[in-house]
Order: structure tokens, then sequence, then C-alpha cells
């Protein structure tokens, strides 16, 4: 049912022609559409935000993410992460986005680096919270997708949305979201390597700060670790 419900909801987006960031209508209301129970729909568009076709974002509505479909998504139905489990998605982006950060430097054209600097200056303006992750989140894709390696792209946006929906479910005051002056500081230097074509410099600094963030985590959710 779920699976069905979640293919209804993608249909429907294409049907009413909304794209990233357009308004999706209640829970309620989609349970309403599709007769069926709220807690039915509910778990479907689960699925879809683990899949990132949508955002929820609680207290705001639910959102269009992206309308295309992927070649490489996360599995809607692992459950809940465990700490150790979530410390592990960020050692597997330590592995990847290094190396899609020094492809990015050296395959990055003109318009995809006016898209990190507009969401660099962004986010180091932005005051709630949320908002921050959320052009962090965007600073982070961008990034992939200009390596020009699609898989591995998608691959890290998976990781990155599904460590998101997790990481909100385990630490819902976002209390382990601190030093954001330091992250500002390290995106702008991610930025500069890009914008002279420095590879070595990109990934140094990618790898710097991803070990500095799988830290932050690790002491504030395994103390002993």
């Amino acid at each position: 049912m779920s699976n069905q419900l979640a293919n209804g909801v993608v249909e429907l987006i294409r049907q009413r022609e909304l794209g990233p960031g357009d308004r999706l209508p209640t829970a309620r209301e989609l349970a309403e559409t599709f007769e069926v129970a709220t807690p039915t729909m509910r778990e479907a568009l689960r699925r879809l935000q683990a899949t990132g076709v949508i955002d929820i974002r609680h207290g705001s509505g639910i959102y269009v993410r992206r309308t295309e479909q992927r070649l490489v998504v996360p599995n809607p139905g692992y459950g809940e992460l465990e700490t150790f489990t979530i410390l592990q998605i960020l050692d597997a982006r330590l592995l990847v986005e290094p190396h899609l950060a020094e492809l990015a430097a050296r395959n990055i054209d003109s318009i995809a680096l006016a898209k990190i600097e507009r969401v660099v200056q962004q986010a180091a303006n932005e005051v709630r919270i949320r908002d921050y992750l959320e052009s962090n989140v965007r600073f982070h894709t961008l990034i992939a997708r200009a390596s020009g390696n699609l898989v591995l792209a998608q691959f890290i946006e998976s990781l990155i949305e599904l460590y998101s929906v997790e990481l909100d479910q385990v630490d819902p005051n976002l209390k382990l979201v601190d030093g954001r002056s330091a992250d500002n500081a390290v995106h702008q230097e991610i930025y500069t390597a890009l914008t002279s074509g420095n590879g070595r410099a990109a990934r140094d600094a990618m790898a710097r700060h991803l070990q500095t963030a799988r830290q932050s985590v690790s002491s504030r959710l395994v103390p002993d670790s």
C-alpha cells in the first residue's frame, strides 16, 4: 500500500506540474485524495522523503524536492538507524566526497560556481538553524553534481538525505549543529579552491570539513569513542 501511495503522489506531482520548492497538500488532504487513513499516507510520505522526492518540514509543510528519477536511492525500508550507523554514513561520505570535490574543481562551470557562491553567502546569513542546514545540504549536493560523476553524486545525495533525516530523529533540538562560523569558513575555502581549479586543495578541505563533523557528532553521541 505504501509503495502504491508513494507512486500515486509522484504521479500527482507530475500531473500538477509541480517543481522543486513547490508545496504539496497536507498529509490529511492527501489521505482524503487517495481515500486512505492519514497514518498510512504519512508512511508513504516518509518513503518519498527517504528517496529524496519530497521534503517534510515540521511546522511548515510538505515540499517537492525533485521530480526526476534517481539511479541510486536510499532504501526507504531501512528502519531507524543507530548512532554507530550514523557515524558510518559520515565515514562513507569521507571516502567519496573529497574525491568528488577534486573532480568538481576540474570540471565545474561558471553556472555551477555561481550557484555554490550564492549558497555559501546564504548559509553565512541564515538565522534559523533549519534554514542553515538546508543551505548546507545544497552546498554539498551542488559540489557532488559538479563532479561530473552522476552515480557517485546521487550516492552522496542519498547519504546526505538519509543522514539528515536520522540526525533529526536522534537530535530533534539540533544541539549537535554548532560551529557554524567554522563551517562557513571551510565552505568558503572549498569554494575558493573550486574557483581556482585547485583539485588537491578542494579535496583536502572537504576531507578536513567532514572529519571535523564526524568528530563533533561522535564526541556528543558516543562520548567514549
